[in-house]
């Protein structure tokens, strides 16, 4: 796909070589996985359960759609050629599990990863592509799986390098929706001086109503607040 091997420059912010690095990394569904499955069913999400992957391959995902019905997931998911086999496990309340098989493609992918002695912290996929979050033991682990997973030619982008905390703090528990809600309100401006869109936009754009918003927001800033501050100046003064 011509994409140029690199490797990651330092940022201001990130790690020491030694330090425990993440990484949060962009790849595509069709340099991935489950690209039929997001054709199929526009606005479908994906959350892969990584810390239960068996060493048959088999994977659990959640999937959470407002559109579609389970069976249709499901014929979706048996159709796409990235996935090999597919059970239907459990209705979670905020998503539908399934236990899938990956075909050879994502089965290779992440294997690359895990040879650099990489842990998949999560894995996020929507509108035709995936947001890995990596932990790597080091700087030269995640520039060796950089360029491993480049040589997979999977319309990778590396977004984000940061030293791992391993605390509460570094991580705010926060929901998918949640994150959701606040990526997208960075994104689109929300939190600019001035303004560069309202809240009642954000509302439209993520197709919920204006107090939902409100709540998953100040949810959030809880969440936020609580690891970020209160829990990290409590640690700080020990």
């Amino acid at each position: 796909m011509g994409e140029q091997v690199s490797t990651p420059e330092p940022h201001p912010n990130a790690s020491t070589e030694s330090d425990a690095t993440t990484a949060r990394i962009a790849v595509t569904a069709e340099g991935f996985a489950l690209e039929t499955l997001f054709e199929r069913t526009p606005g479908v999400r994906v959350e892969l359960e990584p810390a239960v992957a068996g060493p048959d391959s088999r994977v659990l995902l959640v999937i959470r759609s407002d559109a579609v019905t389970r069976d249709d997931i499901a014929a979706a998911l048996r159709a796409d050629p990235s996935v090999t086999a597919i059970e239907y496990l459990a209705d979670r309340g905020d998503g539908w599990v399934f236990r899938v098989a990956w075909g050879e493609h994502p089965d290779r992918f992440v294997e690359r990863v895990r040879d650099e002695d990489a842990t998949i912290l999560s894995a996020r996929g929507r509108a035709g592509g995936w947001t890995l979050q990596l932990l790597f033991p080091d700087r030269d682990a995640l520039a060796r799986a950089y360029e491993a997973i480049v040589d997979c030619e999977c319309g990778t982008e590396l977004e984000r390098i940061g030293t791992y905390g391993g605390s509460r703090g570094g991580r705010f528990d926060l929901t998918d929706e949640q994150r959701e809600a606040l990526v997208a309100a960075y994104e689109a401006g929300y939190y600019e001086v001035p303004r560069a869109v309202t809240a009642a936009d954000l509302a439209d754009d993520l197709d919920i109503s204006h107090q939902a918003l409100s709540e998953r927001f100040r949810r959030a800033y809880g969440q936020i607040v609580g690891g970020a501050v209160v829990d990290g100046h409590d640690s700080m003064t020990e």
